[in-house]
């Protein structure tokens, strides 16, 4: 059986991911390889795109992941080691049938897996399903392909500097945390002016410094203080893989995702009225109302990248960006999440707009908001729970103040609430937000009452 190599449970919503030499094997890269070219023979895929981060698992899961490719008759251009973002381009600039990028994103360092283009379009949910019933047939077709490496690294820096810029003569503190994104933006800020220091840049799959995860706010510490011993002007940091980005202003705070997809729409807005800017259904109120203030058509979608992606190709949306701090410019650039890329796209709105980035925070209105929190959640029940969650808010709440895309968010006079159920993991997520921080007590408590009344026996002390 299949099982005996090649573990189900990897197959996620978004990605692959697993634990390498636990539930993810070189051998499980080797059979996804095969098994990819064999699901989609029929679309005739002659050449694939192969990157990888800098995880220590990486190099022999690639090398895996390509000999299964190359025996199936299909050509691999391998890019290297690079960001996530890198890999996107090389589809678009490369002219490949699919890309396969071998990362662990943000999870943690013994972790590893896949995120896979298909015709310029994310491979994910049933797809992802497909492949494994693909490979558990073992019914794979066999050629012999051509292996070629290229060097990208220098097209893809001079396309992120054509597409964005003029840029501020500002002092920034970069933060790569170690991951795939040291060698690109070392490059970068030596082309761009203002004063610049890259912290962390060489890569390194065991994350010496800290976990690359730029929206946890224990791993932004050297940033922070970085920020303060250099009077520095801003700080940027990015996930392990190069497609999230977290922005630290002056005053170290850290702008979350929402907020920052509302500044950087003015970039868009300025020129064109009306226009679609897309936010995940964990986004605040206020980036809401900010993009409509500027005379955006705020849309929201259900999270995650994958689903994003869709979303920007159905309404032609010029951009996106999700809480967790994957942005999507699609105005001049090409639709997909790339941190490196928004980075440059927000020095370039600092220095367009008046007051920069903490001018703008501050005309927003303050409220209080609380942290993602994590309830555990048997993965067989997570879904249903949330279908009796709806039952009880549908019988306490008008429909118009109903959101039902992605779990439940409910709009009350003192704020709202979320409850919706993970796609990457066994868990609910839970986001509140209000204009007093004893409203959102209060919305917290309700959400509380609504996991009890469903069977949620155990939950966060932060609720």
């Amino acid at each position: 059986m299949t099982e005996n190599f090649i573990s189900k449970s990897i197959f996620r919503e978004y990605d692959i991911r697993g634990i390498v030499n636990e539930t993810l094997f070189q051998n499980c890269a080797y059979f996804i390889g095969k098994g990819f070219c064999s699901l989609n023979k029929e679309k005739k895929i002659d050449s694939i795109a192969i990157c990888r981060d800098g995880r220590l698992s990486s190099p022999e899961i690639s090398e895996a992941l390509v000999k299964g490719i190359l025996e199936s008759g299909v050509n691999v251009i391998d890019i290297g080691c690079g960001p996530t973002p890198m890999l996107y381009f090389a589809s678009v600039s490369l002219q490949v049938d699919a890309a396969i990028m071998v990362t662990g994103s943000h999870n943690p360092k013994n972790h590893n897996g896949f995120k896979i283009v298909l015709k310029n379009k994310s491979f994910y949910g049933k797809k992802i399903q497909q492949l494994y019933q693909c490979i558990n047939k073992q019914k794979f077709q066999n050629g012999v392909g051509k292996l070629i490496t290229k060097d990208i690294k220098d097209d893809y820096i001079s396309d992120l500097l054509k597409r964005s810029g003029p840029f501020p003569n500002l002092k920034v503190i970069w933060d790569c945390g170690n991951g795939a994104t040291g060698e690109i933006i070392s490059k970068v800020v030596k082309k761009i002016p203002g004063k610049h220091k890259v912290l962390f840049d060489k890569i390194d799959g065991n994350f010496p410094n800290h976990h690359p995860d730029p929206t946890i706010e224990k791993n932004l510490i050297h940033l922070k203080n970085s920020l303060k011993t250099e009077r520095a002007d801003l700080g940027i940091s990015f996930d392990g893989d190069g497609d999230r980005i977290g922005v630290v202003s002056k005053d170290s705070n850290l702008i979350s995702g929402d907020l920052l997809t509302s500044f950087l729409s003015g970039s868009i807005l300025k020129k064109n009225k009306d226009q679609k800017i897309i936010l995940d259904v964990k986004s605040s109120e206020k980036a809401i109302k900010s993009i409509e203030e500027q005379n955006g058509v705020a849309v929201i979608s259900k999270t995650g990248h994958s689903l994003i992606k869709e979303k920007i190709k159905e309404l032609n949306a010029p951009l996106a960006g999700e809480m967790s701090g994957h942005i999507f410019f699609n105005d001049n650039w090409y639709g997909f999440d790339d941190a490196i890329y928004t980075a440059l796209r927000c020095l370039q709105e600092i220095n367009f707009r008046k007051g920069g980035l903490e001018g703008f925070i501050e005309t927003l209105p303050k409220s209080f908001s609380s942290p993602e929190i994590r309830i555990e959640c048997k993965e067989e029940e997570k879904f249903k729970i949330i279908e009796n969650i709806k039952a009880l808010a549908l019988n306490n709440y008008d429909l118009s103040d109903l959101l039902l895309i992605d779990g439940v968010r409910a709009k009350t006079t003192i704020g709202w609430w979320l409850i919706r159920a993970s796609n990457t993991q066994a868990a609910l997520i839970v986001c509140a937000e209000s204009d007093t921080n004893e409203n959102l007590k209060q919305l917290l408590i309700k959400v509380k009452n609504y996991l009890k009344l469903v069977g949620i026996k155990e939950i966060s002390e932060k609720i």
